[in-house]
């Protein structure tokens, strides 16, 4: 008897939710809705967003990507946002997705569900004529070190899983690694958006071509994608 006693306070336990955590003191204000940049930062003791929209705020929340978020309002993704946040005493920065969490549900009520769905991924293969990578340094291969942005992936040492995972922003989409091949390798690639590109990058490739410059290719398959889909929100009042 004492043991199922045991069992059922354990369980009940398990249960139980997290406690919550929010910020100690956050102010949400309009954007500047004719400014087109954005930024975000780690302030002592805080964080801040400027120009900041819903969306940016529930992937940054729940670590999404562009493609698995979707539903709310229509001004989600456009209406914007200044937030100045403190963290309270003892908190660290990796618990602010935690707390910007509890302000989606606190100033714009959040409601959104979880739901899988299939959609456009892309497979990364080798080409018919083969790869084409340069094998990392030793030196490189102890440390690594990657770097990435809207027009280039550079990589002192990475597998292609690495490279498969630095490929999601670039093509908005999933990328699975199918090329079977192990190893460390140095990556560089340079290459245009595929949206919002500008005319200095008129003599890039994009992202499809730069890759098989490494004897790789991105072919378009479907699969499951896990989305979180906004069922309300609304606009928050300033303060």
């Amino acid at each position: 008897m004492r043991a199922i006693v045991l069992a059922l306070v354990a369980a009940a336990q398990v249960q139980q939710p997290a406690a919550r955590v929010e910020f100690e003191v956050v102010s949400v204000k309009p954007g500047d809705p004719n400014d087109p940049s954005s930024s975000g930062r780690s302030t002592p003791g805080g964080m801040e967003m400027r120009n900041t929209t819903l969306n940016t705020l529930v992937r940054s929340a729940y670590g999404l990507n562009e493609f698995q978020l979707a539903g709310g309002p229509k001004w989600a993704g456009s209406a914007k946002f200044n937030v100045v946040a403190k963290l309270p005493a003892g908190a660290t920065q990796d618990q602010a997705p935690l707390m910007i969490q509890s302000m989606l549900a606190d100033r714009f009520q959040l409601e959104f569900h979880r739901e899988t769905r299939t959609l456009q991924e892309y497979a990364l293969v080798a080409s018919k004529g083969g790869p084409k990578l340069q094998e990392a340094a030793e030196e490189d291969k102890a440390h690594g070190g990657t770097s990435q942005g809207p027009r280039q992936i550079k990589a002192r040492s990475a597998t292609l899983s690495d490279l498969a995972r630095m490929l999601i922003g670039a093509v908005g989409a999933p990328v699975l690694d199918r090329t079977g091949i192990a190893g460390q390798y140095t990556i560089a690639l340079q290459f245009a958006p595929l949206l919002g590109g500008t005319p200095a990058d008129e003599n890039l490739p994009d992202i499809f071509a730069a890759v098989q410059q490494l004897g790789l290719k991105l072919e378009p398959i479907k699969g499951p994608v896990d989305l979180v889909v906004i069922d309300n929100a609304v606009m928050p009042s300033e303060n």
